[in-house]
């Protein structure tokens, strides 16, 4: 496995000893250095971290302050309430009072909830259903089997007109007008029905409701629908403006959410009629006013909804466990859900109601980091050069003081009783770290030691490198010699013998003499061939190769080489082709070097076919060049070879049982020549298809 280190030099081997004993005493040294200056910038951050502890139990002592003055005034204005709407004055009012509170919402003992805008479990409509007559819900099921089953509108309104007529209640005259309009409107008589979804508007009663939704909201919604179909716009937006007032200034009890639908619904109505209508600025002026009130509505709806549906059992559970003074926070994190931080106190026995039995809140977090974290911070001494900022989980930037923007903080500290996800950090003016404050040095020898590391890393991948090439180098070089040798030998042995059997005087026939004087001079041909490709690759290797440059017959030359390699070609068994054309194609070539390159072409043909022995040669011209190509249909080249093939001495693995002789130079020659000639040359080879070597060479 190690056998390349008997190839190692002893100078590789004193250089290597050298390399270690000169870097590692200064490695140490570093390292040492590095440590101390560490320890340095550990002392300087414990201090930082404790003045960042100052400034968050700053904020902190500020929050709890504001918390205890909220929390008494709630329980003191509660001593003086009766009323649902009582309260939720109270709370608007407490909101305007305290502006870093936000969304106070009262907790009943059954998860009843009301904030200063929005109500849940609280003022539930009476049913429909519960108030109709055995009689009446006879009638009304007779109906609307024809309404929705038979799909009889005009029977259905029949049934509901006879219903009306016996009705002895408003709550019942409301439902029937509304299943009237119901009807007329699947007739598309719009007219008709928005009479009927009027007459409930008329009774002018509150109390009325259609399922668990206020009657005078449906019939707002309905007629708004109905000018809808058709198309009148002015009088749509006016009712439309009507429910969204009522909606706004008489919420309803949130039920499964039919009262932001209602909300969510009549505003997107109003936005896609307002481009098409002329609004004046007194709309304008009542519509920003309603959209505010809108938004408060909205968000403490949603959060009722998200107290409702996913913590409420939660928080109910830990009132159990809430000393009557204490007031608890808890952050609640869900996926896909933004973080929600809300706190929590029981109300004291003295001033608790029926219903209610704690109060839950937030803190605005726009104004504690637009406004009170200001005010507070700017009361903090921290020197010239450090200064406070709030960060969020994520480390982004919430809050900087003074708007002095820099990157990178020196040390970062949790909020401990609010906003868990919340950080304090202490920035350096000019953006250094506490690294850069402790002096340059650190970076220096942190650099010098890294650098003599990356030193003796590099010289032992150097060195280990140098060993391998070294190693593989001596031996290609033996093989190269013994291939060389053995390449030498094949052509001499030819010319010895046909220079003895011509020395005997045994051959007497003038025909058969002259047949073995052109032998030994091909075969003289090839032996000086073979030894210019050795003589030739010294030169490039050393940089000295010049090329003599003429204008010539491209096809010419490789037609002569051609000549000059038939007999080798025959004797070895090989049939070839070839296609040549009859006109002359002139290049400016040296012609000994392309003949060199396209007999090494065909010496690489026949010593990689043993199976299939056919040789195809072309010369082809093309608009800008001539392309002069050797196909054989031997052992082929494997893709992850086609890279190396090029390369000085090296030899494809051949398949077959014996490895052809060879010196490993031919393509390396063949490229450069090509490359010389401001040429390309290129191979297709597909292993057991045989392969495809092609020049490529510019014309005049």
């Amino acid at each position: 496995m190690f056998e390349f280190l008997k190839h190692i030099t002893p100078r590789i081997k004193i250089l290597s000893l050298s390399l270690i004993l000169i870097l590692l005493p200064g490695a140490i040294i570093s390292y040492l250095s590095l440590k101390s200056i560490q320890e340095k910038a550990d002392n300087q951050r414990v201090k930082y971290h404790g003045t960042a502890n100052l400034v968050r139990d700053k904020l902190e002592s500020e929050l709890y302050q504001i918390e205890t003055n909220f929390r008494n005034t709630i329980i003191d204005s509660l001593l003086k309430l009766e009323s649902v709407a009582d309260h939720q004055l109270l709370l608007q009012r407490i909101n305007m009072e305290y502006p870093s509170i936000k969304n106070l919402t009262l907790l009943g003992n059954k998860g009843e909830l009301i904030t200063g805008f929005a109500s849940s479990g609280l003022n539930k409509p009476p049913g429909s259903k519960s108030n109709l007559s055995s009689e009446m819900s006879s009638i009304i099921s007779r109906a609307e089997k024809e309404e929705f089953i038979n799909k009889n509108y005009p029977g259905a309104i029949g049934i509901y007109r006879k219903a009306l007529s016996v009705a002895t209640s408003l709550q019942e005259k409301a439902i029937l007008h509304a299943r009237i309009g119901r009807s007329y409107f699947k007739l598309q008589s719009y007219d008709k029905g928005i009479l009927e979804y009027g007459k409930i508007l008329e009774y002018g009663e509150e109390s009325l409701s259609i399922g668990n939704i206020p009657a005078t909201v449906v019939a707002l919604y309905q007629k708004a629908e109905g000018y809808k179909e058709l198309n009148e716009s002015q009088d749509r937006k006016k009712i439309l403006m009507e429910l969204y007032q009522r909606l706004l200034y008489h919420p309803w009890d949130l039920q499964g959410g039919e009262y932001l639908f209602y909300l969510n619904s009549t505003i997107g109505a109003i936005r896609e009629i307002e481009p098409s209508s002329t609004i004046s600025s007194s709309e304008v002026a009542q519509m920003e006013q309603l959209k505010n009130l809108d938004e408060k509505i909205v968000t403490q709806s949603e959060l009722i909804l998200f107290l409702e549906d996913r913590i409420i059992e939660e928080v109910i559970s830990g009132l159990n466990h809430l000393a009557s003074s204490e007031i608890k926070h808890r952050t609640f994190t869900e996926q896909l859900i933004p973080t929600i931080e809300l706190g929590y106190f029981l109300l004291p026995t003295t001033t608790q109601q029926p219903l209610f039995r704690a109060l839950v809140f937030q803190f605005d977090e726009g104004y504690l980091l637009t406004q009170l974290f200001p005010q507070v911070l700017s009361t903090v001494e921290l020197g010239k050069d450090i200064v406070p900022g709030i960060l969020n989980e994520n480390d982004s930037l919430l809050y900087f003081h003074n708007n002095h923007q820099v990157s990178g903080y020196l040390v970062a500290e949790n909020f401990s009783q609010y906003f868990s996800r919340w950080k304090v950090a202490l920035f350096e003016r000019s953006g250094k770290s506490i690294e850069q404050l402790t002096g340059r040095e650190r970076h220096l020898y942190l650099g010098l030691f890294i650098g003599i590391l990356a030193v003796m890393l590099l010289g032992i991948v150097i060195l280990a490198r140098v060993m391998i090439h070294e190693s593989e180098v001596s031996r290609m070089k033996s093989e190269f010699v013994s291939n060389v040798t053995h390449e030498l030998k094949t052509p001499l042995a030819l010319i010895r013998m046909f220079g003895e059997t011509l020395d005997s005087g045994i051959v007497n026939e003038e025909k058969k003499r002259k047949e073995f004087y052109s032998i030994i001079r091909k075969e003289s041909e090839r032996l000086t061939h073979l030894i210019n490709n050795v003589l030739d690759f010294s030169k490039i290797d050393t940089g000295k190769k010049d090329y003599n440059f003429e204008e010539a017959d491209l096809v010419s030359t490789i037609r002569q080489s051609l000549e000059a390699y038939r007999f080798h070609i025959r004797d070895s068994g090989f049939e070839f082709d070839y296609k040549m054309p009859e006109e002359p194609v002139m290049a400016s070539i040296d012609k000994d070097a392309i003949s060199q390159a396209f007999l090494n072409l065909l010496s690489n043909a026949v010593k990689y076919s043993e199976e299939r022995k056919y040789i195809y040669v072309e010369v082809r011209k093309e608009s800008q060049s001539v392309i002069v190509s050797v196909k054989d249909h031997g052992a082929g080249i494997a893709k992850e070879e086609l890279k190396k093939i090029f390369d000085k001495f090296y030899r494809v693995p051949n398949p077959m049982k014996k490895q052809p002789r060879g010196s490993g130079l031919g393509l390396t020659l063949t490229k450069h020549i090509v490359e010389a000639h401001k040429g390309k040359i290129e191979v297709e080879s597909e292993p057991g298809k045989g392969s495809r070597f092609t020049i490529r060479l510019p014309l005049l």
